[in-house]
């Protein structure tokens, strides 16, 4: 047995060199792809018996001119391939089986040890058990030694026979199953938007030729899905149910391909009997080559279809042409369209009868022509539908045209009705505008009633308290030394001054929005002095600068306004200090009041409402007041035509409100339209 496998492995490296064998497959440094074809021997075994040794020294080898097309046939096909490595090449390759649907492959290459090293692929392993998860059949080699090496490929299925045999190196062959995957995806996925844009049209027109295009479109899709092994990798499905799926979509293609094609020709028309007998063949034969495809006979029912679909071809083609002598124009279209398509099946029936030899171009001529064709078929289906839209669109503007005379004189009345009731829409709509300003008035009023309600009741709870306590402890104890009774009567005092503080804020706040401005010439150092004189002369500085010896305002007004500013620097004045008074005439005569007070700068988020009626800021909570003084100084300035200004000085810690006047309300306005300003501010 040693001396016959010596013999063997002798004779693999010297068939190489014989006439009878093709040349060697030189695997060369950045040689990125070498096809087998040209470099192929070709053994059959119609028993399907023959081991590896037997094969290998047979005499029946015959050379391959191309690729191997031996069409549908049962016999075992051996492959040998010599290999010859350039010491410098890569030694990781690829061998890749173009056919994707082959049932079972085997490679054979020398073990070193007189015997052979086995891979085994294919549709009847099962995907899952492929030694590389790829679309077809593909195997990994090792060539660790330069030199010749005899393959030897066992092929068996009961698809087409028509592979060609290719070698990558491993890096290279990488990056052509990416590009692969990419041009398959942009080659179906044109065939899926075209099934959308086809279910569209179907679903919107609902005619019979929609249907069978769709149904067309779909199948094609279907076949050209199966023949590239897509699905049966990327869902692992099982040779028995894959292959009868393909063998039915190849059989229905027959019948689908008829029904659409005779539509387009428009045959059901001129010839309807004859329509009918080719249209009822197709559909006979269809049914019987799924019947055998279904019933175990893969290869009879697929060559039935095909040859059948060959012959039809033939007659509507001959059909098609005569029609188009004769003028018909959907006819021509029909021989651009569908001609690119059968050119393309024809060569593929011819690759897989062995007719035509297995290339680039014969693999790839039906997938070509059925892009094309569907392509062209598309753009005749749009342009038709146009066109059936256009004319729809033409019959409707004439029905509009007649309808629109018919509705001018209803059109005219609608517009006159329509444009009272926007009258009657536009009149309710003030008078609910005017209605919302109305309860938007009375809710303000009711909060600020609401607001002075609280407000009253908690600022004049407290002095009230005040007095009357101090009176009782008065009323206990009338023989208590006389400068405790002074005390306590000085309490008495602070909380009625208190008091009267309290409701000449209010009274003044009700004055200014019921009675009337009254301006009126005064000395402004004698405002001044009677505005100070409530308070202790050590807590207020003063600067008395270049006042006017008359000054056009209302006394009264202004001495609140000032009081209330000085109220509110010593209340917020740090630990008791000082504040400063200033009083300035400016430039354009104006009177400048400004008091200030040493303390923190009064929060931004505050300044906005500072002026409002019963505001009171988070440093004025606890301390006495009623959130009016500083809002009464804001009105007293309206009324005069002045303004009250905010300085915050953090750098100095100091607070100023500054009140300009103008030189003459007289200049400003009348003393009616004061009492308006003073009304609304």
């Amino acid at each position: 047995m040693k001396c016959l496998r010596l013999v063997l492995f002798v004779l693999a490296f010297l068939l190489p060199l014989s006439t009878l064998a093709q040349s060697a497959l030189s695997l060369q440094p950045d040689t990125p792809q070498l096809k087998g074809r040209g470099h192929l021997s070709l053994l059959r075994d119609a028993s399907g018996r023959m081991t590896a040794d037997e094969a290998m020294t047979s005499t029946r080898w015959q050379a391959l001119p191309g690729a191997l097309s031996a069409g549908y046939t049962a016999d075992a096909l051996w492959l040998r391939l010599v290999v010859e490595r350039h010491p410098d090449a890569p030694k990781e390759w690829v061998l890749r089986f173009t056919n994707a649907l082959l049932d079972d492959v085997r490679l054979y290459r020398p073990d070193g040890a007189l015997g052979w090293s086995e891979q085994v692929a294919g549709e009847n392993l099962g995907r899952a058990n492929w030694p590389v998860k790829a679309r077809s059949v593909v195997f990994r080699t090792r060539m660790e030694t330069s030199g010749h090496e005899v393959w030897l490929v066992r092929l068996q299925g009961k698809n087409a026979m028509a592979t060609d045999l290719e070698l990558w190196p491993h890096a290279d062959f990488d990056d052509f199953s990416r590009q692969e995957y990419f041009y398959y995806g942009l080659y179906f996925g044109c065939f899926f938007l075209l099934i959308l844009l086809h279910v569209f049209f179907w679903r919107m027109t609902r005619e019979a030729q929609s249907g069978w295009y769709f149904l067309y479109v779909l199948n094609t899709t279907l076949t050209e899905l199966l023949t590239t092994a897509i699905p049966q990798q990327l869902l692992d499905l099982p040779v028995g149910f894959s292959d009868p799926l393909l063998g039915v979509s190849i059989c229905a293609s027959l019948a689908v391909g008829v029904h659409f094609s005779l539509q387009q020709l428009g045959l059901s028309t001129l010839w309807p009997r004859f329509n009918r007998v080719v249209l009822v063949s197709a559909d006979l034969i269809a049914l019987a080559g799924i019947g055998l495809v279904l019933g175990g006979h893969f290869a009879p029912g697929v060559i039935l279809g095909q040859l059948v679909a060959m012959a039809n071809i033939v007659v509507i083609m001959s059909l098609a042409s005569w029609l188009a002598v004769r003028g018909q124009k959907a006819a021509r279209f029909f021989l651009l369209a569908f001609g690119i398509f059968y050119a393309g099946v024809i060569i593929s029936f011819l690759r897989n009868l062995e007719v035509v030899p297995s290339n680039f171009w014969t693999h790839h001529a039906s997938t070509i022509g059925a892009l094309l064709h569907m392509v062209l078929m598309s753009v005749r289906l749009n342009l038709r539908y146009d066109g059936l839209r256009r004319d729809k669109e033409l019959a409707q503007a004439e029905t509009v045209r007649a309808v629109r005379d018919l509705n001018d004189n209803l059109e005219n009345l609608v517009a006159r009705r329509t444009d009272d009731l926007h009258q009657e829409i536009f009149q309710r709509v003030q008078l609910e505008v005017e209605l919302r300003k109305a309860l938007e008035v009375e809710r303000r009023i009711k909060d600020e009633q609401q607001d002075f309600l609280a407000m009253v009741s908690h600022e004049f709870r407290t002095p009230l308290a005040i007095i009357t306590t101090t009176a009782q402890q008065i009323a206990k104890n009338l023989n208590a030394a006389r400068d405790r009774t002074l005390a306590r009567c000085q309490n008495m005092r602070d909380a009625a001054h208190r008091m009267a503080a309290l409701v000449d804020e209010y009274l003044s706040a009700d004055r200014m929005d019921a009675t009337a401005f009254r301006p009126a010439p005064c000395d402004p150092r004698s405002l001044i002095a009677d505005a100070l004189a409530e308070w202790p002369s050590e807590r207020i500085n003063t600067s008395l600068q270049a006042l006017p010896p008359q000054f056009v305002c209302d006394k009264g007004l202004l001495h609140v306004a000032l009081r209330n500013l000085l109220n509110n620097a010593l209340r917020h004045a740090t630990g008791g200090q000082g504040i400063h008074l200033s009083a300035t005439t400016q430039s354009d005569g104006a009177l400048c009041l400004s008091v200030s007070n040493p303390g923190e700068p009064i929060p931004e988020d505050e300044i906005p409402r500072l002026f409002l009626k019963y505001f009171r800021g988070r440093a004025a909570q606890h301390q006495p007041g009623a959130g009016l003084g500083l809002y009464l100084v804001r009105r007293i300035a309206d009324m005069h035509g002045g303004e009250v200004r905010l300085v915050n000085d953090a750098a100095s810690g100091t607070v100023t409100f500054s009140l300009l006047l103008p030189v003459s309300v007289t200049d400003v306005t009348d003393a009616p339209a004061m009492t308006a300003l003073g009304s609304t501010a």
